[in-house]
This record gives C-alpha cells, structure tokens and sequence, in this order.
C-alpha cells in the first residue's frame, strides 16, 4: 500500500501524541480561558505538581506553549501560547460544545456560555469541508479500503513508547468542562477504537485482530465505551454469544472533533509528512477542515469570543 493513502502516518501519530492526554487538554482549555500561571492550572485541573510540571515541559518542547519570566527575581513565571498552540482554539470550542450537549455536568460547575461577538449569537461551532462549505459529518469522507492498510495506520499510532492510560475519575471539586471528553479522548485505546470504529469496524474480534490489544484492555475500553452510550451493544449471534459495537449518536458527535484534531496536526506538519489524503465525496476535492460559527459562518477567533457567566458562576 502507498503511504498516500494513509489517514494516520508516523508524523500524524506523534502530533496526536501531544494533545492526546487528558492533562494536557485540560491544561489547553484553561490557557484558551486565560489562565497562564503554574498555581492557577493546579487549581483548575487537579493535576498533582509532578504530573503538571512534565505536562508543560511537554507543551514547551512541542512549541505549543512557551514560558516567561514576570518578577524580578526570575523564579515567576506565566506559560503562554504560541502560534501553534491557539491553532488548537477551533479543537477546545467543539470539545466544550460537545461537553455541554452530552454531559451532565451540576448546576454549580456549568461552563461558561461563550458568545461570537462579530454576529452577537451565542456560539455553536460548525465543521465543516473548507472546499465546499458542506458540514462534515460521518459518512461523507472516503476512507482507505480496510485490511492491510489499516493494520498499518493503527501500528503507526500504538509505535510510540509513551503509552497513554485511563486516569482515575478525578474529585468533584475537578469535574470542570472538558474533563468527560479529556478522559475519552485523551486515552490512547478509546482514542484508537474511536478511530476504528470511523473506518467501520463493529465487532470485538475485528478490534482485537487491528489493534493487537490485550483482551482485557479490550473489553474495558468497550465496556467503558458502552456504559457512556459513545457505543451501543448488540447481539449478533446466540451461540456462541457474540456482539458488535456501534457508534450512537453521541459517538457519531466525537467524529468532528477527532477530524479537528487531525486538521491541526496536517496544519503543522511539513508537507512532505502529509502523505494520507481523505477526499470530501460531497465535493471530491481533498478534505481540509475549517470550524465556523453556524450563525454567520465565520471561523471564530480568540478574541472575537466572549465569555458569558451564567447566574451560577
């Protein structure tokens, strides 16, 4: 097979590498909100000083975030982000959007409402096909044909040493906007099964043979996907039992944001690393995607965003 048709390349793998973890989302979110200093991101996401400090030296070497001195004696500090780290700003107002659309978050600790202040509505972000201006949705990009292609892609991903595991179900006090889709997104076997599952596959023995996972992996990860109805299960077979798995409607709803992410990543990677092409069939040109207000159309950028306080906040 041809690297042209890979979705996810080695050079994919390691951009969805860096903001595939569920610190670093949060740690995002909070930079995009305006937060910038070390006690601030500890507070907000309840990372432990270890976990934080490894986080944002991530983020530094990634030049998604950059640190500078505020005091005179050098030992204050703000971390900022560059260029490329609000390039992922389109990325946290889908996962917010997504946050407040499927999630029951308590009265007390609802994320703020965000206003576009070029149209005066409140903000629902769009994907769409930059092309052809069509929203994206599931079932409108071509995909390379299964088998040993996909073996491939999925082993480009599962590559990299730094294994990403499931947290612990953080306080309630931490349970802030973002921290339900961080922990599915930002952990690299849902993150895969997710992507397995955009390409198609159903069943426990198809996930099994293309992503080479441990059975017991497998079967929390599903379970997991199952009890937050991101999959449902059905029987296919009585005897032996035997089930699939498929994306509901609030599964479908992560695609925008997975395909977001992978914009980003395209969007900073050299052009001789941007082997895979998807093609968009509403236009058959290749996929590029934009994310714009559904009011006015318009991308929404930073400072054109309001932050809303509700009554509880």
């Amino acid at each position: 097979m041809k690297d042209s048709s890979f979705i996810i390349n080695s050079a994919m793998a390691r951009g969805l590498d860096v903001v595939g973890d569920r610190w670093v989302l949060l740690i995002l979110r909070d930079a995009f909100l305006g937060r910038t200093r070390f006690e601030e991101f500890r507070k907000s996401t309840g990372a432990s000083r270890t976990t934080l400090t490894r986080r944002l030296e991530s983020l530094l070497a990634e030049d998604v975030m950059y640190k500078r001195n505020i005091s005179v004696t050098g030992n204050r500090f703000e971390y900022k982000l560059t260029q490329k780290g609000w390039g992922l700003y389109p990325t946290s107002l889908l996962a917010l959007q997504w946050e407040l659309e499927w999630t029951d978050i308590s009265l007390s600790i609802l994320p703020p409402e965000l206003i576009h202040a070029s149209c005066g509505h409140v903000l629902n972000p769009s994907t769409i096909c930059q092309n052809c201006q069509v929203p994206l949705e599931i079932g409108d990009v071509q995909w390379p044909e299964l088998g040993e292609t996909l073996d491939q892609q999925l082993d480009e991903i599962q590559s990299f040493n730094k294994r990403r595991v499931r947290s612990a179900t953080i306080s309630d006090q931490h349970e802030l906007p973002l921290s339900h889709v961080s922990d599915l997104i930002g952990d690299r076997w849902t993150l895969l099964l997710l992507i397995s599952a955009f390409f198609g596959i159903t069943r426990y023995d198809a996930f099994s043979k293309q992503l080479k996972i441990a059975s017991n992996i497998l079967s929390d990860r599903l379970n997991l996907l199952v009890d937050v109805n991101i999959f449902s299960r059905k029987n296919y077979q009585e005897n032996p039992p035997r089930s699939e798995y498929l994306l509901t409607k609030k599964g479908k709803s992560l695609y925008p944001l997975v395909m977001t992410m992978r914009q980003w990543v395209l969007d900073w990677l050299e052009k001789s690393e941007q082997g895979e092409i998807l093609i968009h069939k509403h236009c058959g040109k290749k996929l590029v995607v934009d994310v714009v207000c559904s009011e006015c159309e318009h991308p929404p950028r930073p400072r054109e965003v309001i932050i809303k306080k509700n009554n509880n906040g």
